[in-house]
Formats: structure tokens, sequence, C-alpha cells
């Protein structure tokens, strides 16, 4: 009776652990499906169409990417994560504005972009990938204002948001190389419309306490 009701347990424990990974896959698939109807439209400077795809969307701010990584690529992400959070304090010098895990070159394995400059003004993201058994910078870009949400099997989705403007655009890797492809942009000051954006970004990683001391959160890298 003992052992019949441990294989159960057991059985039960696998099901839905498949049901869970099912889930996050179909979930996945149906955001990026959502996520390129929302670029078109967005495109077409149909916001309304495009809000419907957004209002569809799981809320997530994980890439499923993340989950293919080995313990290799973890360690050696981390040890990159933590040179540049060597500094936190927002009120001295260049510090670490968050940490992000998306797949830009589309071999379901993420690469690491790092915030990390002194204001919005000279902030800026470098782009590893995992190489040979280490973690390689390959590229630099400007970020100010800027966002990151989610788009398995695609790149990831870049938002930036100013003062009644904004623009979409998605970055992807080819090589060591980035690419950013535009959707547009809107004028909010001059059309008195709402920013048409996606709200699912993905984890910065960083932290804050009751008191606001900011720390960072290592749990996807170990």
């Amino acid at each position: 009776m003992k052992k019949t009701l441990m294989y159960l347990s057991l059985a039960l424990c696998m099901l839905a652990v498949a049901f869970s990974v099912s889930t996050v896959t179909v979930n996945a698939a149906s955001n990026t499906k959502l996520m390129t109807n929302y670029l078109k439209a967005y495109k077409n400077k149909n916001y309304k169409k495009a809000k419907s795809y957004l209002n569809k969307m799981k809320k997530t701010d994980k890439d499923t990417s993340l989950k293919k990584m080995s313990k290799k690529q973890k360690k050696a992400y981390m040890k990159v994560v933590k040179k540049y959070a060597k500094n936190l304090n927002i009120m001295y010098g260049d510090y670490l504005w968050g940490y992000y895990l998306a797949d830009l070159n589309k071999d379901k394995k993420a690469e690491l972009l790092i915030q990390y400059g002194s204001c919005e003004a000279d902030v800026r993201t470098y782009v590893y990938t995992f190489k040979k058994g280490k973690a390689k910078k390959v590229a630099k870009t400007y970020s100010g204002h800027t966002g990151y949400v989610s788009y398995p099997g695609k790149g990831v989705v870049q938002v930036w948001g100013h003062m009644g403007y904004c623009s979409v655009s998605v970055l992807t890797m080819q090589g060591n190389k980035l690419k950013a492809k535009n959707y547009g942009s809107q004028d909010t000051t001059k059309s008195g419309e709402e920013y048409c954006l996606p709200g699912n970004y993905l984890n910065s990683h960083i932290k804050y306490d009751a008191h606001y001391n900011r720390s960072v959160d290592y749990s996807d890298l170990k």
C-alpha cells in the first residue's frame, strides 16, 4: 500500500512538472505570436489594435531562454555581473542599473545584457554571450530611457520613452554585431494619445529594501 501511494505521488509530481513546463512553453509561444502582431500593428500606427494584442499577453518578466543555460554559462555570467555590481550607489559615478537575460542570436540560450552608467544621458548596455566556456563581451549600445521586453525566439524588444515621445524596436545579434529593427514611434504631445507600449519588462534583478538600499538578485544565475 505504501509503495502504491509513493508511486502515485511520484506520478502526480511528474505530471505537475510536465504541465507546468508545457504551460510555460505555450504561454511563451502565445506571447511571441502576440508580440509579432503587436509590432505589425504598431508599425502601421494602428495603436488601438496594437493595444488589444498587449492586453492578451501573459504577464512575465523572464525570457524562456534562461532555462537552457548550463551551470558553466550561469557561473560565467555571474562573474561578469558581480564585476559591474561593485558599485550599486546611484549617487556615486557609474553603477549597475540591472542585468537582463534574453536570447538575441536565436540559439535558444540567453545572452547577458548589463545596463550600466551614471545617468540617463550616458547609460549603456553591454552585451555578453557564452562562447568556448567563457562570457564574451560582443557589443555595446546606449540605452537611456530604455527598457527590455521578452520576445522568445526573435530577440528582445527595446522600448524607449521620454517626455511624451516613445519608440519600439527589436534587438538581435548576428555574429558579434547587434542589429536593431525599428517598428515606429509616437509623439503623444501632438496626438494626445497614451503610450502604446508593452509593460511586461524583463526582470532587472535589482531589489530594494525598506530603506531603498539596492541589492542584486542572483537567483537566475544559480
